[in-house]
């Protein structure tokens, strides 16, 4: 049995815990949150150890696994310590929050014990989109699409100081919301290989950060790709990821993938977590804890990198940037 610690106990631990508690050899030990009213919300359901202070927390021996919930700015940091105080780390989405810390990241020591939170890969119907990419039963890939369009107010923006800043949360709805869909480009056999990509903010003036995004993709097999992403939508809708092969089309939404219009799969019924943006902690903590299976952070590069290179594309005007 693993003991956990959950790091940042605001809008994505609540979700760590509960699927945590559904795994066999995962304990979830102690809480660590500099805010008292997060702790206290997390003992009204968990009876575990807490922690006010990250740096105390990272001493005690007893914790062999650190899940990072934190706001984006304080992952590398934190990676970094509890790395050197030899924890196995879970991390949140986005990783790192700029390419410079990505490029550090892969020379720490134990880079390769960071579990990367990348939920919806291990979804039924994103597994099964993957397999059938990689073994070419379809054919070659010709192109991609991914779209998602959701809802951010000033009142989700109000409810942490360090969102909607560049520097603390990194950029907008492309680092945060739509990271997930986004990671779907990655899972295709053929890399990508380059982004053209334009950002703007039509909702929302008093953020610094993007609410939509529209991004051309190359692969490195000449097909293409797109990519919407807007936080001024007036709803969560499910995102929306499509593949066109030589023979046959591949539709991933509202949890179901079909198949030329059929549904061959669909998603579990996990509970744990939105339907709007996967339920795929559960299975990925159980992956982790009960399977010895993991998604690493080099199994993450290609996303980060493809994120990274999306802003530095609006920032020179859309040109074209090569990963």
């Amino acid at each position: 049995m693993k003991n956990v610690c959950i790091v940042g106990y605001g809008a994505i631990g609540p979700i760590h815990a509960d699927a945590i508690t559904k795994t066999q050899n995962a304990n979830f030990y102690a809480v660590c949150d500099v805010e008292p009213f997060a702790t206290q919300k997390c003992l009204q359901k968990h009876d575990v150890i807490v922690y006010n202070d990250f740096d105390e927390m990272l001493e005690d021996e007893n914790i062999e696994f650190v899940h990072i919930c934190t706001p984006h700015y304080l992952h590398f940091e934190m990676i970094s310590k509890a790395l050197k105080k030899g924890k196995t780390v879970v991390c949140e989405k986005p990783i790192v929050m700029t390419e410079q810390e990505l490029e550090q990241l892969y020379l720490l020591d134990g880079c390769d014990k960071i579990c990367a939170v990348f939920q919806n890969r291990v979804n039924p119907c994103v597994a099964k989109l993957k397999e059938i990419c990689v073994d070419k039963t379809l054919g070659d890939i010709k192109a991609a699409r991914g779209i998602l369009t959701w809802f951010r107010d000033m009142d989700y923006y109000n409810s942490g100081e360090w969102r909607g800043k560049n520097s603390t949360e990194g950029g907008g709805v492309v680092i945060n919301q739509a990271i997930h869909t986004l990671d779907y480009f990655s899972l295709l056999p053929e890399d990508v290989y380059s982004v053209s990509a334009v950002t703007t903010n039509f909702t929302l003036p008093e953020i610094e950060v993007e609410d939509t995004a529209i991004v051309n993709l190359k692969f490195k097999n000449g097909a293409r790709g797109v990519f919407f992403a807007t936080n001024g939508f007036s709803e969560n809708s499910n995102p929306f990821f499509e593949v066109t092969f030589e023979r046959g089309i591949l539709r991933y939404i509202d949890n179901k993938l079909f198949l030329n219009g059929e549904v061959i799969e669909q998603d579990s019924n996990a509970t744990v977590g939105k339907d709007y943006w996967g339920r795929g902690h559960e299975i990925l903590f159980k992956d982790l804890y009960d399977n010895g299976k993991t998604i690493t952070v080099l199994d993450a590069k290609q996303t980060m990198q493809t994120v990274f290179a999306i802003y530095k594309s609006a920032k020179n005007n859309g040109k074209e940037i090569v990963l």
